[in-house]
């Protein structure tokens, strides 16, 4: 295990935790790991090398700062993604960026059937791709009439952040 291992340990350990008791994701803790993470070759040179890193920040930096703009998620969630693509560089983003997704997928699952609105939003998602298949538009009828509901998506990232370190610490 590196040292920048440790450090994305203790990134997600303390953005994991500030999500599910705030709710938010601080710059005062994804800033600094993001200026490690880009400098980190001046003092510790490794295999990983900068450009890695440039392309990891910049991959999530990019897709998630659209999806913050759009209102899908946070800025904290967007910076930490970010903060881990600076750290953990191209391709390691990927993966987190996939088990992520996936895991937030789970949580926001579980909200829904722990709220009991799961077949009220899967009955919205259907009558909206029927709309789009049969009228290529969404259907004003569409809306959703459940209201919205927030997920811990830091939490997903953290988490997802762990699956994709373990499988590479696994991995050799």
């Amino acid at each position: 295990m590196q040292v920048i291992d440790v450090v994305v340990f203790v990134l997600i350990g303390i953005c994991g935790i500030t999500d599910l008791r705030t709710g938010k994701i601080y710059n005062k803790v994804t800033y600094p790991a993001i200026l490690l993470g880009l400098s980190w070759n001046v003092w510790m040179p490794d295999a990983l090398g900068w450009w890695s890193r440039i392309e990891g920040f910049a991959l999530a930096a990019v897709l998630m700062g659209a999806l913050t703009l759009m209102g899908g998620m946070g800025g904290g969630d967007a910076k930490l993604l970010a903060a881990i693509g600076a750290l953990k560089g191209y391709p390691f983003i990927l993966d987190v960026l996939f088990y992520s997704f996936l895991v937030g997928g789970v949580i926001a699952l579980a909200i829904a059937i722990w709220q009991r609105r799961f077949l009220r939003i899967l009955g919205n998602v259907w009558r909206m791709l029927l709309a789009i298949l049969i009228y290529r538009s969404k259907p004003e009828t569409a809306e959703d009439e459940t209201g919205s509901y927030k997920i811990p998506f830091g939490l997903a990232i953290c988490l997802g952040t762990l699956w994709a370190q373990l499988l590479e610490l696994l991995r050799g």
